[in-house]
């Protein structure tokens, strides 16, 4: 699949973004609910939150308080 993807969309595609690309799925179903301040990185980082409630809160305080990529994964 990655092949295919890189193929025809270009690079960003490789297995590893893939798996990423997946547990984000899972973990925000509902794109409604995301917060446009965080980044990819960020978001990789929250999807390794298991629990739900407490990925919501690191997602709102990361947003609010704008913290870095390097500060959300040393407060999980």
């Amino acid at each position: 699949m990655a092949e295919q993807l890189t193929a025809e969309f270009g690079k960003g595609f490789d297995q590893s973004n893939l798996r990423y690309m997946r547990l984000f799925y899972q973990a925000f179903p509902i794109c409604d609910a995301l917060r446009h301040e965080l980044s990819w990185t960020q978001y990789r980082i929250l999807c390794k939150v298991r629990d739900e409630d407490a990925r919501k809160w690191y997602m709102n305080e990361a947003a609010q308080n704008t913290w870095s990529s390097r500060a959300l994964e040393a407060s999980d």
